[in-house]
């Protein structure tokens, strides 16, 4: 009776180390997948930082250019404005030319008194 009862705690023993062992190495699988999740996890981080920065750097760029192209169109503008109020200022047309003269290159198209076209 001894001896079955001694056998029946060996092989309660023994069933007991290997679902020790089961749930050890279950254990471990666990923490590898976890570990691999966490690493998967950091890279995708890593990842959209890196797209971020990228992102953000463009988008600055983008911002400087359009800043650049709207300082120039306001600096044209005022140069023209400040023209227009040059020759406003300062006589206008010029006596000695004439009306009709609406580009330098063409010259004056009507005839004048003798026939004679200039």
């Amino acid at each position: 009776m001894q001896r079955q009862a001694l056998a029946q705690q060996a092989s309660q023993a023994e069933a007991m180390r290997a679902e020790l062992a089961k749930q050890s190495q279950a254990a471990s699988q666990t923490a590898a997948s976890i570990g691999q999740q966490a690493e998967s996890a950091r890279m995708q981080y890593e990842l959209a930082q890196t797209q971020y920065a990228e992102n953000k750097s463009a988008l600055e760029k983008q911002a400087a250019q359009i800043q650049s192209e709207a300082d120039a169109e306001r600096r044209l503008a005022a140069q023209e404005a400040a023209s227009r109020l040059r020759a406003r200022t300062r006589g206008g047309r010029r006596a000695l030319l004439s009306q009709q003269r609406e580009d330098a290159e063409l010259g004056v198209t009507q005839m004048l008194g003798a026939g004679m076209a200039v």
